[in-house]
């Protein structure tokens, strides 16, 4: 944990926090929490700041602290359009688009996706949340991802924002089309593992998206999922 997190309810009087969870288990088993140390902190969705640690009990497994805000966290800045996957990639997905600074993950529908893939378990946000929420600790951020699920291709468009450079992942010997910058977050497509179909293709370019590759090796779903939003970011100054 590179960043402990709280939700607000969680936060009384002056900041005061008492956790008996998987939180004081990493204060009291890995960090050897004593009263008076500090550690970084924030809260779901607002700022940034330090705990104190106010007391430990071992036995009990608890930990008193208190939060102190500091500022304001790091912005998600891109969005992801994820045709869905199955839930292993699904799960390493969520962890690291988190950590990497997504804001919204629409997962679509494609005709290369199982149909059953919409019934697991993991779409159900007492599901997935927890493992966004363990990745932006990792990337030491607080703003929680929306995931947004999208069947059917045609119902995607009305729900992107106006705003951003559109990118739709494509093996290709070349880079595809020069990456230039565009107010907003930019909107980064991945489809399955065996691509997306021609008639996808041509979908996603009649509304604005443009090729951007990593290379002539086809990528699986959970790798093109990391790899191009670290190259996109890279490319426009952005995370």
């Amino acid at each position: 944990m590179n960043l402990l997190l709280f939700a607000p309810d969680e936060v009384g009087e002056a900041g005061r926090i008492a956790v008996r969870d998987a939180r004081a288990a990493h204060l009291l088993g890995v960090l050897h929490a004593a009263p008076g140390d500090r550690f970084q902190a924030g809260l779901l969705d607002g700022p940034v700041g330090e705990v104190e640690v106010l007391g430990v009990d071992a036995a009990a497994g608890g930990v008193s602290l208190r939060f102190e805000p500091r500022g304001a966290s790091l912005a998600p800045w891109y969005d992801l359009v994820l045709a869905l996957t199955r839930p292993r990639s699904l799960r390493r997905i969520f962890f690291q688009s988190a950590a990497m600074g997504v804001r919204t993950i629409y997962l679509v529908g494609a005709e290369k996706v199982e149909k059953s893939y919409f019934r697991m378990h993991l779409l159900r946000e007492e599901e997935y949340r927890p493992i966004l929420i363990d990745g932006l600790m990792q990337g030491k951020t607080t703003r929680v991802p929306r995931v947004c699920l999208v069947r059917r291709l045609r119902e995607l468009w009305d729900l992107l924002p106006d705003e951003g450079v559109r990118l739709i992942a494509n093996p290709a010997d070349g880079g595809g089309a020069a990456l230039a910058d565009a107010p907003g977050a930019p909107i980064i497509a991945i489809g399955p593992d065996g691509g997306w179909t021609e008639a996808e293709n041509a979908a996603f370019a009649a509304h604005g998206f443009a090729p951007i590759s990593l290379g002539p090796r086809p990528l699986r779903t959970d790798t093109a999922a990391i790899a191009l939003p670290a190259v996109v970011g890279d490319r426009l100054s952005r995370q």
